[in-house]
């Protein structure tokens, strides 16, 4: 499946429609910063254990609608996939670049907490390279500006702020997982890679 079809499945207003319709009052992109946590951890998270976490973390009994269910094997399936792949082409699960600045700075720092959530609940805390405490500590302070996101006014250095924060969420997010994990270059990708 190409890159632009697996990131369709990250998309913030899919993620969001299924909160609507099964009453989750969650953030969803504070689900997806927990996956993505929980994997670059390099800890394994079979589907059905991501799937209890979803159902605790949205504290439901289960799914009101089968779609719903889907939605969210797809975005583990496309995360996952992302992640392996090796192209760096994992996005944070965001408002996207039509919503207001202030929202997905929120969002962004929803993200954040997640994603510090899930890379504590794989329970790996020991043994942590420099660089992974440092990304740690900048995701959290990220995920407490969550009131100053809101207050966000649309500029362009807001703007440029914010481009370049996602951009380091996303890089390195991508760089602890291959921290933990062999990840999968082809030599088309891996020569793009050097260009970069």
């Amino acid at each position: 499946m190409s890159t632009e079809l697996l990131k369709d499945a990250l998309d913030f207003d899919l993620l969001a429609d299924v909160f609507v319709t099964e009453s989750i009052s969650a953030s969803p992109a504070e689900l997806h910063g927990q996956l993505c946590g929980y994997l670059a951890s390099g800890v394994r998270l079979p589907l059905e254990d991501w799937l209890t976490m979803v159902v605790e973390f949205c504290d439901i009994g289960s799914w009101k609608e089968e779609a719903s269910r889907r939605v969210i094997v797809e975005l583990y399936t496309a995360t996952l996939t992302l992640f392996q792949n090796g192209d760096y082409g994992l996005v944070p699960t965001i408002a996207d670049e039509d919503a207001p600045l202030s929202e997905r700075g929120l969002t962004l720092a929803q993200w954040s907490h997640g994603f510090l959530a899930g890379y504590g609940l794989s329970g790996r805390k020991e043994n942590l390279s420099e660089e992974t405490k440092q990304v740690l500590r900048d995701f959290a302070n990220v995920s407490s500006m969550q009131a100053d996101m809101q207050d966000l006014e649309d500029s362009n250095d807001n703007e440029a702020d914010l481009t370049e924060l996602v951009e380091y969420a996303r890089l390195s997010a991508m760089m602890l997982y291959s921290e933990h994990h062999d990840v999968q270059l082809d030599a088309e990708q891996r020569n793009s890679n050097l260009v970069h």
